[in-house]
């Protein structure tokens, strides 16, 4: 919905004149006359017609007005006396407020910022301040890297759809090991973003268990009405809140890590905290001994060896161990 700021101070005067209870059934030739007097400019008939009928049309492209023409008091009027085209009243510092949320939003989100989204802050700007706050032409003050669209990712609103409606799909997934397609039917309830890739986590019917699949291995998803298999809430806050990475080692429960850091990784761990868990305890040679208390993943393991000899790994054994084999 694109509107100019002429046709949105027009909409305002035939919206209050259809409201007016004092002067019901206003006439086109009225609410011209009210247009000439608001905005000191006379619309042509032709322009007020094709104004309500844009009013009246169906979200998104028009506001659903229920507009029609009176033929017995021969005016217009609302056949809903509590519609209103101005439903939400926002001030310019709250409407700055939402437009730099937004434009966050935007950083962090992308092309995940769907049209119809746009579309409707649109709208509820349009109507909120003379003339509306625009979307466009808007320079951003914070640049986050946004990689290129992977593959999969096209996807990606039928999957946030079937989260949120608790929907089960049917799909095929790719092993890049075996190379080959398996299907099955999966309830998904979270989406997640871990080091710029794109995992959907639910419950597979094939494995009778909780998967991750990477967005870029499923092919052909489609949403089904076969009855949704909820996971349990513990099992969903584990993937939120007690892994760090997608990839828990099977088996795995949550457990105290801890590991030995150089004096340059300190400071790394002091600025940028591995995990809500972490925990520092200071040598006076300006190492450090740190812990953590979370499941042991795939990606942990990765990571504590991404630092090389600046981090080394104390326990549990299993997993100093596991991280060993993972090196070879």
């Amino acid at each position: 919905m694109n509107l100019s700021k002429s046709a949105f101070r027009r909409y305002k005067v035939i919206d209050g004149m259809l409201r007016n209870s004092m002067r019901k059934y206003p006439t086109i030739i009225e609410i011209q006359e009210a247009c000439y007097v608001k905005l000191h400019f006379r619309p042509s008939i032709e322009t007020l017609q094709k104004d309500m009928a844009n009013m009246r049309a169906p979200y998104p492209d028009g506001f659903d007005a229920p507009i029609q023409y009176c033929k017995i008091n021969r005016g217009y009027e609302y056949t809903d006396p509590n519609y209103t085209l101005t439903g939400i009243t926002l001030r310019e510092d709250e409407i700055d407020a939402i437009t730099d949320a937004l434009d966050l939003i935007k950083m962090i989100g992308g092309s995940r910022i769907s049209h119809q989204f746009n579309q409707t802050v649109e709208k509820l700007f349009s109507f909120t301040l003379d003339g509306g706050a625009s979307l466009k032409n808007r320079r951003p003050f914070v640049q986050i890297m946004i990689p290129p669209v992977s593959r999969g990712f096209e996807h990606f609103d039928l999957f946030y759809e079937a989260c949120k409606e608790r929907q089960t799909i049917s799909m095929l997934h790719f092993s890049y090991n075996k190379r080959t397609f398996t299907h099955t039917y999966f309830h998904p309830f979270l989406i997640k973003e871990f080091e710029n890739h794109w995992y959907l986590i639910g419950f597979s019917e094939t494995h009778k268990a909780i998967r991750t699949f990477g967005l870029d291995r499923i092919s052909a998803p489609l949403k089904t009405k076969k009855k949704f298999i909820h996971s349990e809430l513990s099992e969903i806050d584990t993937y939120l809140n007690d892994v760090y990475g997608v990839f828990p080692i099977p088996g795995a429960q949550k457990e105290k890590v801890k590991i030995k850091a150089s004096k340059l990784s300190t400071h790394y761990f002091q600025a940028y905290p591995l995990h809500e868990s972490q925990a520092i305890k200071k040598n006076p040679s300006g190492t450090s001994e740190i812990s953590f208390e979370l499941i042991p993943s795939i990606e942990l393991a990765q990571y504590f060896l991404s630092r090389g000899s600046h981090v080394t790994l104390l326990s549990p054994t299993w997993f100093v161990n596991f991280t060993k084999d993972l090196s070879q």
